[in-house]
């Protein structure tokens, strides 16, 4: 059974002094997906496509590419802050791109940036889970229109590799979307992780995943 959820702020364009924040995002915001420890690099969307934000806009890729490309253009890499506190965090970003259609890591058609963080205590929330996403910040465009989303009661995936090992998962929603939350499947030593929120399991046996299930949530209403 598929429960349905509906957005209606369609975003048409973006303009203004737009900053980039690293946030602890909300069950439904994409998240941080790769760590390169050594160089001390974050990676993660920062906009998907056709799936509402924690304001309930979407929007679709070309407004992302158009806005993606006007924050480089206008030298925009340093304003990074924390949890929208409009503080230049002293992170830069180092890379930007569009995922393309047959990206393994990313959302296609999402805005991608590789974030430097060269301040060891802004790294350590990172590294536990604290900041786990980035969250735009800036002046839109809205145009009222309607996007529906059929939402499965259960979906699956695999966990991000911690500890040596990765997890398939379970999470499961209401008959209105909500999230519900869910599990993995057990771990080399049979202990497995309780699932509260949508970006980074419960610790168990001294560590956690991260995890996304936003792509699942995009390939059924692709499907449909």
């Amino acid at each position: 059974m598929l429960a349905k959820t509906a957005s209606n702020g369609g975003v048409a364009g973006y303009a203004g002094k737009s900053t980039v924040s690293a946030v602890q995002e909300s069950n439904t915001s994409v998240t941080i997906k790769k760590l390169d420890e050594e160089q001390q690099l974050v990676f993660g969307e920062v906009y998907a496509p056709g799936f509402p934000d924690s304001q309930g806009d979407f929007m679709s890729v070309e407004t992302i590419q158009n806005m993606a490309h006007e924050f480089l253009r206008k030298g925009r890499v340093a304003n990074i802050d924390l949890n929208h506190n409009q503080e230049l965090s002293g992170c830069y970003v180092v890379e930007s791109f569009i995922a393309r259609d047959d990206d393994k890591t990313f959302i296609p058609g999402s805005w991608v940036l590789g974030v430097k963080i060269p301040d060891p205590e802004i790294w350590n929330l990172v590294k536990s889970g604290e900041l786990n996403g980035f969250s735009l910040d800036g002046a839109a465009v809205q145009v009222p229109t309607v996007l529906e989303i059929e939402m499965p009661q259960v979906l699956t995936g695999k966990t991000e590799e911690n500890d040596g090992h990765s997890h398939t998962f379970e999470v499961r929603f209401d008959n209105e979307g909500n999230f519900l939350g869910g599990t993995t499947s057990p771990g080399p030593d049979g202990h497995v992780h309780k699932i509260a929120r949508g970006t980074i399991t419960e610790k168990s046996s001294g560590h956690d995943h991260r995890f996304s299930f936003v792509e699942g949530i995009l390939n059924v209403q692709a499907s449909n």
